[in-house]
């Protein structure tokens, strides 16, 4: 038993896991078959518009939404021009 806490076996860091790797080119495969028998002529534009929806977000990177919280901006007070306004 491992009580030492490091990492002894299994796979280094950064190679790439074979079984996903073997499943990505299958699919890709059947995707590049299916892709090359649709008729783009026959289909509507609400269909084509589709069909680009769908292929871009597999071949894109899909973004994380992240709330933008507004900076505040903090400005410098010169003590000395606050005595003017006490008088």
């Amino acid at each position: 038993m491992n009580n030492t806490g490091k990492k002894f076996g299994g796979r280094k860091k950064g190679v790439p896991n074979k079984l996903t790797a073997e499943v990505k080119k299958k699919v890709q495969s059947l995707l590049d078959g299916a892709i090359d028998r649709i008729d783009l002529s026959e289909c509507t534009i609400a269909e084509r518009i589709r069909l680009i929806e769908i292929g871009l977000r597999y071949t894109l990177p899909t973004m994380k939404q992240v709330e933008k919280c507004p900076e505040t901006e903090y400005q410098s007070i010169d003590f000395k021009d606050l005595i003017k306004f006490v008088d």
